[in-house]
């Protein structure tokens, strides 16, 4: 009878620690559970980040082409003008000297701006508006210099 107890009690004590390993077991599972649901919803917003980034640096680098198109264009221009002004400057006595002179005192001082902290200022100096004075002569191309 002793050894019928004791073997009951020897079950009992079985019982409770499979019953408590599979109670820590299952909040283990759990856990595990759970932090595979964070880690997928982190690596899914990890790949849109992925998938934005990609896009957008396909966007930037199709939007950098067509500047240096761009770019290229309008130095193809310049260098067109630049010739351009060249030959007639070569080819023209008149115009070389004009081209040569220097600009009167009003126009330097329309080209002379002061230094601007934000975009309202130069549009508040802008609408000012600076007269220049009349000299009441002609200017050359109402004359008929060439």
């Amino acid at each position: 009878m002793k050894m019928l107890i004791t073997l009951l009690v020897l079950a009992v004590v079985a019982v409770w620690w499979i019953g408590r390993e599979n109670r820590e077991l299952t909040r283990s599972l759990s856990d595990a559970t759970e932090t595979i649901g964070k880690q997928k919803k982190a690596l899914q917003a990890s790949q849109n980040a992925l998938t934005e980034l990609k896009t957008r640096a396909h966007s930037n680098e199709r939007a950098q082409v067509l500047l240096r198109e761009q770019r290229d264009t309008a130095e193809a221009l310049a260098n067109r003008r630049n010739q351009t002004i060249t030959r007639l400057l070569n080819e023209n006595e008149a115009l070389r000297r004009w081209y040569l002179s220097p600009l009167p005192d009003d126009v330097i001082r329309l080209h002379r701006r002061p230094g601007f902290a934000t975009p309202d200022d130069y549009l508040r100096w802008l609408s000012e508006g600076q007269q220049l004075p009349d000299t009441g002569k002609p200017t050359d191309h109402q004359r008929g210099v060439k």
